[in-house]
């Protein structure tokens, strides 16, 4: 009988453990999403806080990592959320094309087609973006452009910014980095 009880009194508080595990998971996420102005959803992948393992694309042989993964509640549609730190009044071409190849990766992830992604600037300024045949089309022709300047060796830096390139992850290796300069 003394056996009996210490097992229900082990499952009980290992019970209460992933439940205060489960609580503390929950209000991160909910505080997360009151930061940055998230939509509620269910919360299915995180890279912020946390890192997240990153999402990749047998057919298109693309990987990234989403900040956020959500699962619309009223649609039940999957929705990559990326949260940028600096401010924009409309959002910016490159970070469409990001979210968009996010799209693609999580339609592989999920197997579900995304209808839209969403991106938010660190002001709270949120912005739906569609995610379109043109933009399907726009991202991965970007990648095959990407791909043939790897091959060919002809990549060169599309800005006349120090600032960039003094914050750019590739700057050791870059034959065209304006540090220095």
């Amino acid at each position: 009988m003394i056996d009996y009880l210490q097992g229900v009194l082990i499952l009980l508080i290992m019970a209460a453990v992933v439940l205060v595990f489960a609580i503390r998971r929950h209000y991160a996420a909910q505080q997360v999403r009151d930061q940055y102005g998230i939509p509620e959803g269910e919360l299915l992948y995180a890279d912020l806080g946390e890192p997240g393992d990153a999402l990749f694309s047998e057919k298109y042989r693309i990987s990234g990592k989403p900040d956020y993964v959500l699962r619309d509640e009223m649609t039940g549609a999957h929705i990559p959320v990326e949260v940028k730190s600096g401010r924009a009044k409309k959002p910016y071409w490159n970070h469409i094309l990001q979210l968009g190849a996010y799209c693609l990766l999580v339609e592989e992830r999920y197997g579900t087609r995304v209808p839209y992604g969403i991106l938010v600037y660190g002001d709270g300024q949120q912005h739906r973006i569609e995610f379109t045949d043109a933009i399907r089309s726009q991202v991965l022709s970007t990648v095959d452009e990407m791909r043939r300047c790897l091959e060919s060796g002809a990549v060169r830096r599309n800005h006349n910014a120090p600032v960039r390139c003094a914050n750019c992850a590739y700057r050791s290796e870059c034959l065209f980095s304006l540090e220095g300069d």
